[in-house]
């Protein structure tokens, strides 16, 4: 049985946490189109089931979207606000993936498509965290040193 915890992602060396916006964008149209499709989620799970599940997508995007328009990041709060909206949307990607896992419990989806839509959320996580960590390796990187001792 397939789950998102034996889904080992391969990472590509050539892989910038950047290019987690096209990503991210195949996963809203993914998830758009098997959501609104009456034939697999009916319209009495349209507000409890669907409409949450469209807005985790939406709102990871969103947060990514933002986080990536901070730039160049000039100042001790641009770069706070840039880790957050990060962190928001690696929440958002967990609550997704509840929600796809909910899918397939209520046989909504079924395995296949269960496999294929947590891979690309996944891969979205991934790269996010990638992307996250980055930046706190950075910040980490440029703070201040122990002050140089004076010769006397």
């Amino acid at each position: 049985m397939g789950t998102r915890r034996n889904y080992q992602r391969t990472s590509n060396k050539n892989d910038s946490p950047l290019h987690v916006l096209p990503v991210a964008e195949r996963l809203i149209d993914y998830t758009l189109d098997l959501t609104d499709n009456a034939k697999r989620f009916p319209k009495r799970v349209r507000f409890s089931i669907t409409n949450k599940i469209q807005g985790h997508v939406m709102a990871i995007y969103d947060d990514l979207l933002e986080a990536n328009e901070i730039f160049p990041i000039r100042t001790e709060a641009d770069r706070t606000e840039r880790l957050r909206l990060q962190r928001t949307a690696l929440t958002e990607c967990k609550k997704l993936l509840h929600m796809i896992e909910l899918s397939k419990k209520r046989t909504y989806i079924d395995k296949d498509t269960f496999d294929y839509w947590t891979k690309l959320t996944l891969d979205v996580k991934f790269m996010t965290a990638k992307w996250y960590k980055a930046e706190q390796d950075t910040a980490e990187a440029i703070a201040p040193s122990d002050p140089i001792p004076e010769s006397v």
